[in-house]
Formats: C-alpha cells, structure tokens, sequence
C-alpha cells in the first residue's frame, strides 16, 4: 500500500508484542472447546498466494447503497445521557443504543485487537518515572472531529478528568477507568490510600499527559484509562459547569449532541423506539481495515496513509471492510420480550435482533427453520450469578453461602433442567476468554448427588454452628427432604427472618427465572425462608447498585455480565474501593484484606502471564468465599436477515458485543 509507515522503536515492539498476544487469545476463544463459532451461510471463498504463508480472504465487495437498518432490543434503555450511561444504574440494553464517544484506543472486532483511536502513536506509550511518580505522555491525531465537525483536542481529555474529580470520581465504570489517587488521610483511622490518576494535563492541543501515583501495569494502562470514554467540553462543559451534583448532569438529555461516532441520537420515544441518525461528515468514514488472525490490522485512512497494528499482517485475512455508515439510521425497536423479538425478526419487521441472553430451544427451532435469516453462534463473554448481600444477615456469614451453593447442581440445571441451553460456569472468567478462565475451579460440592449434596450444606452449616428447631432429614424411601428445615438459627442463635431471591422474571428470561425457583427450593429444604420473586430487570438494576443505607434493601439476586476481554472485572467487582454503596461495582460489599491485596499487585502487573496468575488466584479466593456464586454461560445464538451483511461474524460475544456493527453494516440488495 501506498504511504505504508511503520514506527521501529524499542518500546514500541515490546508493545505490539503485548497486544497482538492480547488479540491471538481473543481469537482463541471462538474457536476452542465448548460452543463452536459456525455460521449457516457463507459467502466468503478463499485464495492462497503461492509461494507465501498467507491465505487472503476475499470477501464478496461491499454494497454501498444507503439504507435503513432496524435492531430489534427486549428492554427500554433506560437514559439518552451518555455519562449516565457509561454509570452503573444503566445497563446493556442503554449501551447498546448510545453512540460512542471518544477514546485513547479502542478494540478492533473480530480480534479484539488494541488500535488507536484518538492516539497518534500506534501502540500505547509505556509509563515513566516522572518526579514522585509515573506519568504516560499520549500524541493525539489532529484528524478527528466530534460529531458536529469541531476537532477533538487535548482539552477535551482534561475536560473529561476534571469533570469525573468534580463529583467525587462519579460511579460504575468510571472508576475503574478513570481511577482517582487519592492519598491516607492522617486524622482518620481508615487508610483512604488508593491507586490512580493524580493528574491530566494538555502539553499543547495534541499531547496530553496523564499522571499516576504508582507504576501503572496493564489493568490501567492502557486496558482501562487508554480505553476510556472521552466526553466533548464544547458541549458539556456549561452544562458540568451550572451542576453542583452528578444528578443534575445526568439529568440532561444526549440527544441531538456531538459524539466520536457514525450515528448521532436523534430521538427516544421510552416504550417504543430508540432511533440514531448517520453523521454525515463522519472522520472516519471511507477508511479500510484489514484484520488478520494472528491479530495484526491495516488501517488505512480515507486520505489514502496507512498504517499497521498489532504486528505483521500474516496468516488468514478475518474481515476486510471500508467504514460507513451506510445505513442512513439505526432504529432499535422495543418488543415485550423475548418471543416478541424473535417473531418481528422471523416475520420481516426488523434485521437483526440484539440478545445476550441465549436463545431457548424453541426459538433456536424457530430460527434455524426460516430461510431469510442466517444464523451464527459465537462463545459468550459473559455469565450469569447469584450474588449475595454480604453486608446483611445471614448472608454475610460465609458458612451460609456455603451451604447454599452446595446445594445448587449447576450440571443438572444446564443439561436437564436447561434443556442444554445454558453451559454450568465456576470461573469468574467465561470459558470462551480461554487464556484468562481457570479450568481448575470447581463447583462447590461438585460431583455429588442431589442426597449428597443436601448432606454436605446440612453439615457446612452444623459446623458453622448453626441449629434448627427441625431439623431437616433426606428421606430414602421419598429421595426427597421430608421433613424440610424449621427454625434455622445462625451461630449466636439469631434467627432468620424471611429473605427475598430477586431474579428476571419468565418473560425477559426463563432460564434465570428457572434457576430462582430451584434455589428457592434447595434452600427451603435447609430452612432458608427464601421466596423467587420475578421482577423487571432494570427494576433489580436500581435496587442492588443502590447507594448508602439503601445498599442494604436486598437479599439476593440472579444477574449476569458481560465483560471485556482483559478480565479485570475480576478485581473491580470484590474490591472494598469498589463497594456499589459509594458508587462501584461491588455489589455484596464483600471485603477481604487479602483479596485487596492481590488487587493492588494486579493494578501493577506488566505481563499477561503476570496479570493471569493474579486472576487465578483471586478467582479462588472468591470461588471459596462466595459473594458469587456463578451459574452460567450460555453461546450467543444470533439471527439476522439475508438482506444484511456485516464485515465478520465469528467473534468472541457476538455482534451484540458491537452493538450490531452499526457503522459497517451493509445492504445485499
């Protein structure tokens, strides 16, 4: 290609290195154990160079006619506010919808792939000594523009750092991706010691520095902070500038404002639809990418300057494509559930239909049988859990979860209760992210039967010191607990009052709803007042990332993640920093010194296998102390009309993890 540059500095190989290992374990994923990544139809035919090691892939040339593209979604998003979005009170069906604002770098599909973004350098800078601490200095491109033409600066990065400082860090993936240092306090007995961003700074309009209070490793920089969202000043700046409180910020709407995306919001009817418009004099349209399977990209912008990622392009061409838009809009239609969706897609009213929660088997059926669709499935980033509020009684005594987990038979669930549309998970990383999910992890009490298992929480709890004024009893001749549990009292004889088990109801998804009347069982076998009470998704959203006092005002529930390929959740979902009652992610309140303590190791961790060790280790700690216990995964079954083409298909999490690849979507008619 013509103007193909590559930068040959030291540390810029130890980088792409770094990343394209990070891109050949994405790719992994899709293609090992469990779920297969295939694909009903195909168009793509395949050449090999003589001679060379590389297989070109040529994909049928791309149909640049505008037109409109419909996405059918099950739940209303629940905000047009972009910073609202990105908190934890929002959820992925809001995510979905919301265009994308700016960033350092990004992840390129299907090989997840580190790319730059707003970043001139083509591999993340390294982290310096700098004074009393670290700095990161990052060269900005001078070629990208917000939504409404005006150039993306240096400026608008600080804006962003000093609004999140503004309102106390602000909460769900803020900070985890906008880390606020903050130093001990010597007046207080608490140590409010933590690690992140001391400051950011404009070196001029194209260079921004980004200051830390200790060696940022990978789980910062540049996986957490090189990814974050990056928020115009030209628009929100008066706005953050007349708001005291983060409330009033979110309170305002995002449609109609400039974004780093292909589609602005234009309207939102709550109930019904969600409609984004194409941005006409988008930056990046027209530009080329080329992504390899060993995780190297082509990247050549639409003034014709080209330049390479993640390595040296060899091996299989997975997606070739030129950026769009070329749908002239992107309407998300909302649909009662699950069955309602599935049927607008079958019947024609919409292209494609964004689900992450794995289809049933009759939907599958239902799928498969209609010839204007193709059907693909792809491994999931992504489980489903039963958390416990730690901070409560009884579920704050680690002998209860305990013994509450051993009562769930993940296998019998997945394979017969399932019907095998779920697959039983233990790890806190999925399956499907291969290189991060540890196989050693078992279930609590795995392997024994339905009498064993009763046997073995009745006797985790006995050893616990609890008692009951009945005690339950297997019986043989019933293989049934007869009688159950009466009158369970923990270790200093509190007894326990009735507790409530939130989950999804049937309608958005039946196999959580499913799950909860079995845990509702299991327990009440043991004696745990425990009632299944199906209730709407956002409705458990709000009550259990609560804050304060209302941190307490749930038992239990059933939820699932979707999660990024570097498994830092691992850490941002346990940590005391991270307690959801001040605004994280952690929504048990667990607390554990040790667990802190690996959290700050990984905060440092230089290398993938450095960082994986780490993982693993907190992954048993948490697969013991159990303020999650993890049910399931489930493949991600997506269909989409025949009349629609995207640039890939096979990838971890789907084209759900893309939000239906609004930008390079095209029209085969």
């Amino acid at each position: 290609m013509e103007d193909h540059t590559v930068r040959t500095t030291t540390s810029r190989w130890r980088w792409l290195a770094l990343l394209a290992a990070m891109a050949i374990i994405a790719a992994a994923c899709s293609d090992s154990g469990g779920t297969a990544s295939t694909e009903t139809t195909t168009n793509d035919t395949s050449a090999t160079t003589e001679g060379s090691n590389t297989t070109e892939t040529t994909a049928p040339a791309q149909n640049t006619s505008e037109f409109q593209y419909s996405i059918a979604i099950f739940s209303d998003p629940t905000t047009d506010n972009p910073w609202a979005a990105f908190d934890t009170e929002n959820d992925v069906w809001t995510n979905y919808v919301n265009p994308d604002m700016a960033a350092l770098y990004a992840y390129q599909g299907p090989t997840y792939t580190l790319i730059p973004l707003l970043a001139a350098d083509d591999s993340p800078p390294e982290v310096q000594p700098d004074g009393d601490g670290y700095s990161v200095t990052v060269a900005l491109r001078d070629d990208v523009t917000w939504s409404d033409g005006e150039p993306i600066t240096a400026d608008d990065v600080v804006f962003t750092w000093d609004a999140v400082t503004k309102y106390g860090g602000l909460g769900g993936n803020f900070p985890a991706q906008w880390p606020v240092a903050a130093a001990d306090d010597p007046s207080t007995e608490e140590d409010e010691t933590a690690q992140g961003i001391t400051s950011v700074e404009a070196i001029d309009a194209q260079t921004v520095k980004i200051s830390f209070n200790f060696e940022a490793g990978l789980a910062i920089w540049p996986f957490a902070t090189g990814v974050a969202p990056i928020f115009p000043q030209h628009v929100w700046g008066p706005i953050v500038d007349a708001n005291d409180s983060f409330e009033g910020l979110y309170a305002e709407s995002g449609l109609n404002t400039a974004n780093a995306g292909a589609f602005n919001s234009t309207e939102f009817e709550p109930g019904a639809f969600w409609r984004n418009t194409a941005v006409d004099n988008y930056w990046d349209k027209g530009s080329q990418y080329t992504v390899y399977d060993n995780g190297a990209v082509e990247y050549t912008n639409k003034a014709g300057t080209s330049e390479t990622y993640g390595g040296d392009p060899s091996g299989t061409v997975v997606s070739s494509y030129t950026e769009g838009p070329y749908a002239t809009d992107v309407t998300f239609s909302l649909y009662s559930d699950q069955n309602a969706a599935v049927l607008a897609l079958t019947d024609g009213e919409v292209d494609f239909l964004l689900n992450p929660l794995g289809l049933q088997r009759g939907l599958q059926q239902l799928v498969l049988s209609e010839p204007n669709l193709n059907v693909i499935v792809n491994e999931q980033n992504g489980y489903r859990y039963l958390a416990y509020n730690t901070r409560k009684f009884p579920m704050s005594e680690k002998s209860f979860r305990q013994a509450l987990a051993c009562r769930i038979d993940k296998e019998f669930m997945a394979n017969t209760v399932l019907g095998g549309a779920a697959i039983a998970a233990n790890s806190q990383v999925p399956p499907g992210n291969s290189f991060w999910a540890n196989p050693d992890l078992t279930a609590t009490c795995d392997g024994q039967s339905e009498q064993e298992r009763f046997e073995s929480a009745k006797q985790i709890l006995k050893d616990a010191g609890w008692t009951w004024d009945t005690e339950p009893v297997w019986s043989e001749d019933d293989r049934d607990v007869i009688p159950k549990g009466d009158g369970l009292r923990g270790p200093d004889g509190t007894a326990i009052q009735p507790l409530t088990l939130y989950a999804p109801g049937p309608g958005y998804d039946p196999l959580r709803a499913t799950y909860s009347l079995f845990i509702e069982q299991w327990a009440k076998d043991l004696g745990i007042p425990l009632t299944a009470e199906p209730t709407g998704f956002s409705v458990i959203v709000d009550k259990v990332f609560a804050t304060g006092d209302a941190a307490k005002d749930w038992d239990m529930y059933i939820l699932g993640w979707g999660l990024t390929p570097f498994p830092d959740h691992v850490f941002t979902f346990f940590t005391t920093s991270q307690d959801s009652a001040d605004g994280g992610y952690n929504t048990p309140g667990y607390s554990n010194p040790e667990f802190d303590a690996l959290a700050d190791q990984f905060g440092q961790a230089k290398t993938l296998d450095e960082a994986r060790d780490l993982i693993f280790q907190a992954d048993a700690i948490l697969a013991d102390d159990l303020p999650y216990v993890v049910l399931f995964t489930t493949p991600i079954i997506e269909a989409y009309r025949n009349s629609i083409e995207f640039p890939f298909t096979t990838v971890l999490d789907g084209i759900q993890a893309f939000s239906g690849l609004q930008a390079s979507t095209t029209t085969t008619s």
